[in-house]
Order: C-alpha cells, then sequence, then structure tokens
C-alpha cells in the first residue's frame, strides 16, 4: 500500500490502510495506492468500500461518478467500529435497566 501525497509517492510501512478521505477522487492527498500485477494503480471506489467495512455484497450505484463515489466512501464511517459501538451501548442499556 502507497500514498500518494501531492507531489510525491510515501510507502505505507504501518500495514494498515490509511485514512480514506473524501476529496481521493478529485486529486486530493492521501490517495491510496496499489502495487498490482500490473503496476501501481489507484484503489477502486468498491475497494474503499471494502476497506471502510461495507459487505462483499454491497453494490455500488451505476448512475454515480467514480469521484462521487470516492467522496461518498471518505465521507463514510467504519462499518465494523459502528457494529462494536452499538454493541456497546446494547449492554450499557441492559445494565442500566
Amino acid at each position: 500500500m502507497y500514498q500518494w501525497r501531492r507531489k510525491y509517492v510515501r510507502t505505507n510501512k504501518s500495514g494498515v490502510i490509511p485514512t480514506l478521505t473524501a476529496n481521493q477522487g478529485e486529486g486530493g492527498h492521501n490517495v491510496c495506492i496499489i502495487n498490482a500485477k500490473h503496476g501501481i494503480r489507484k484503489m477502486t471506489p468498491l475497494e474503499c468500500f471494502y476497506t471502510q467495512g461495507f459487505p462483499k455484497t454491497f453494490i455500488i450505484p451505476k448512475e454515480l461518478s467514480d469521484a462521487k463515489l470516492y467522496k461518498q466512501a471518505g465521507n463514510s464511517v467504519c462499518v465494523t467500529v459502528i457494529e462494536r459501538i452499538a454493541k456497546e451501548i446494547m449492554k450499557a442499556l441492559v445494565l442500566y435497566k
């Protein structure tokens, strides 16, 4: 995993995908880049949604441009984080009763 940082490419040594930003589709900085079989490429919008924890069954709207999809993925919240928060809220509510 690499990151496009406006004027250079930075190697991501942490092994963790960096924060997705809403301006990825508009040429903003911090664009996630993958070293694939056929060379370096930008993550696809669908890969960005998967990174955010969306299920493999998630279908992206065909009528939206990639720029809009990158923006939506970057503005979304991580599904697994929200699930964990919701479980903790449920535990707290049960204890409260």
